[in-house]
């Protein structure tokens, strides 16, 4: 599906004060699409969110910058960020689905050689040097032997560091929903699991007819969001 960042009319819709309200996945097809991001609207931004200000103009937060930037130029930024955050063929979304195939691949080879090891609780995240770590409740050793696994897949190295820099460029220009929370380069491992991201957010066989997506993009950003609930400070 293609994303039109620049339809200030899709970010619009996205950005409300209604309580929330659960996803439902969708089952009859596309034309779904609006009704579901209405939903998901809900679900990123919240009752009790300050009402935008009634400003002709924006400063940025950089207390250093000295531009005054027009209001339809901010909202702009902020339609563009929405659509690759949160949107099916945001490139956000995008580097979770190209994560999926080398994920499975390393997994099944551990299942192979370690399926005990396989079936225990850890997690994945990235360090600062790009390098994928393991987390959770394994010993070093084992940590090690799983760490060298995933490291050695390139295309999921890639695409999970592909995660990282998008996610940290468009939450820079998205002030509400999940930019309401601290998340940077150095705390950026302690607040995403991708074992979990991944394992969550899998297609069933409808939503992949429907969508031809093997990543679930609602689930998706159900659980980007409850990862940060847990994991991240607001602002």
């Amino acid at each position: 599906m293609q994303v039109n960042p620049h339809n200030s009319s899709s970010a619009s819709q996205l950005i409300s004060n209604s309580s929330a309200a659960k996803i439902n996945e969708p089952v009859t097809g596309k034309a779904q699409l609006k009704s579901e991001m209405e939903r998901l609207a809900k679900d990123i931004y919240h009752k009790d969110m300050p009402k935008e200000p009634e400003a002709t103009y924006y400063k940025p937060i950089n207390k250093d910058a000295n531009i005054l930037r027009p209001i339809e130029e901010v909202m702009y930024d902020i339609g563009v960020a929405m659509a690759h955050l949160y949107m099916p063929g945001g490139d956000v979304p995008k580097t979770v689905e190209r994560m999926l195939s080398p994920y499975d691949s390393v997994m099944a080879e551990l299942r192979s050689e370690q399926p005990a090891l396989a079936n225990k609780s850890w997690g994945i995240s990235i360090n600062e040097s790009g390098e994928l770590t393991v987390t959770g409740s394994v010993n070093d050793d084992e940590k090690a032997l799983i760490a060298e696994k995933l490291n050695s897949n390139e295309e999921l190295v890639t695409a999970v560091n592909d995660f990282k820099s998008n996610y940290l460029k468009f939450i820079k220009m998205e002030p509400r929903g999940w930019g309401n929370y601290r998340v940077n380069e150095s705390n950026f491992a302690e607040v995403f699991d991708f074992r979990e991201m991944l394992e969550t957010s899998r297609s069933n066989e409808d939503f992949k007819g429907t969508w031809d997506y093997e990543t679930n993009w609602l689930k998706l950003n159900d659980n980007i969001s409850a990862q940060l609930r847990s994991n991240a400070s607001k602002r």
